[in-house]
């Protein structure tokens, strides 16, 4: 499987959308059908070569450097192989994943890992709202791999989600894991209201040692105490959550305080806040 290095020229007046340009697609095709490629460019077609400049790469690896806040639908289905983006990334970045990795060293848009179901994608700065979700108009989110965000996230992260990791080390807005069906989420930082609003089973943990849960679901009726003791659940539950450093690394030493809910949605899940 080959690789290649895109250099963006310039910034494109209109959105570009660059769904099925991903390391498979690209693996057994000569360099002149690669800069040839299709994209769609507002409501007309380019050639990929127009937008960026381009070279042979590290194998089985697309590397993208430019900030690239106009381009939707990087990684979209992608399967395998690695995109490293150098720069921020547009709206559904790592959408319907089912292999492989997509790092973003800056900030991606609307709908990141949307409706992912394998692989691993890394953000180094924040995600906008319904990152880990669905797409509109369907029934599941997030149903399996790992996102790990490094800022912070919009409202309704991990809206629907049914699988998966999802990770946020900074702060995440209102509605965090709602409808939530399976999965695990974690939040470094503070979180917006109505946290787990109509989840129905999975994990949301908050990490920040004190930090006050805002008024909302997570604080109301719908969700009630729970003093059993669940050691061994915690401790297979931090240990995995520790591997991303940050505030989780210290979660197998900490105790913690679990919500159970949301009892509207006839729900199984938990909110746990770390203590």
């Amino acid at each position: 499987m080959s690789g290649w290095h895109f250099r963006l020229r310039q910034t494109p007046p209109l959105r570009v959308d660059l769904r099925g340009i991903t390391p498979a697609s690209l693996a057994a095709l000569p360099a002149a059908q690669v800069q040839r490629l299709p994209v769609v460019h507002g409501n007309e077609t380019l050639a990929l070569a127009e937008l960026f400049d381009m070279a042979p790469g590290e194998e089985g690896v697309l590397r993208f450097e430019g900030s690239l806040e106009r381009f939707d639908r990087i990684g979209w289905q992608m399967d395998g192989g690695s995109i490293h983006v150098e720069g921020h990334a547009g709206h559904y970045a790592g959408g319907c994943m089912r292999g492989g990795e997509l790092r973003i060293e800056g900030h991606a848009g609307l709908l990141a890992a949307c409706e992912v179901a394998g692989g691993r994608i890394d953000v180094r700065g924040d995600v906008g709202d319904f990152a880990a979700s669905t797409l509109p108009g369907s029934m599941d989110g997030m149903r399996g791999g790992t996102l790990v965000v490094h800022g912070n996230a919009g409202e309704r992260f991990g809206d629907r989600m049914r699988r998966g990791t999802a990770l946020v080390h900074g702060g995440a807005g209102a509605f965090l894991g709602s409808r939530m069906v399976a999965g695990t989420i974690g939040v470094g930082g503070r979180v917006g209201a109505h946290a787990g609003f109509g989840m129905r089973r999975g994990s949301i943990v908050l990490a920040e040692a004190g930090a006050a849960v805002p008024e909302g679901i997570g604080t109301s009726l719908t969700f009630v105490a729970n003093r059993a003791a669940t050691p061994v659940f915690w401790a297979l539950l931090a240990r995995d959550l520790a591997r991303h450093g940050g505030l989780f690394s210290d979660l197998p030493a900490r105790r913690i305080e679990r919500r159970l809910g949301d009892l509207s949605a006839d729900g199984k899940g938990e909110l746990i806040l770390c203590l």
